[in-house]
């Protein structure tokens, strides 16, 4: 797991993703709890509804695309095979 502040940037720009597209900000004031809240940003998406099943929010799913996770175990495997057996 990541430490919180090495994920700076993506707390930054998933929280004022989520500023601009739910409440318009910067053109109009905020008045929502997530305003201060930007570390809740940290490990999902701004849009999320937090329903794993859900799949419009997670269409990785649907369409069977790999994770990062995924894909970074198929690679380590692939780099413990001999030579002869690689694709």
């Amino acid at each position: 797991m990541k430490r919180y502040h090495e994920e700076r940037a993506r707390i930054r720009s998933e929280h004022r993703f989520h500023l601009r597209y739910l409440h318009h900000w910067p053109k109009e004031p905020v008045d929502c709890e997530c305003e201060l809240q930007a570390g809740r940003f940290r490990k999902k998406k701004a849009l999320d509804c937090g329903k794993t099943a859900c799949l419009l929010c997670h269409y990785e799913k649907i369409f069977g695309i790999a994770s990062f996770q995924e894909r970074l175990r198929l690679l380590r495997a692939k780099d413990w095979l001999p030579p002869n057996d690689r694709e």
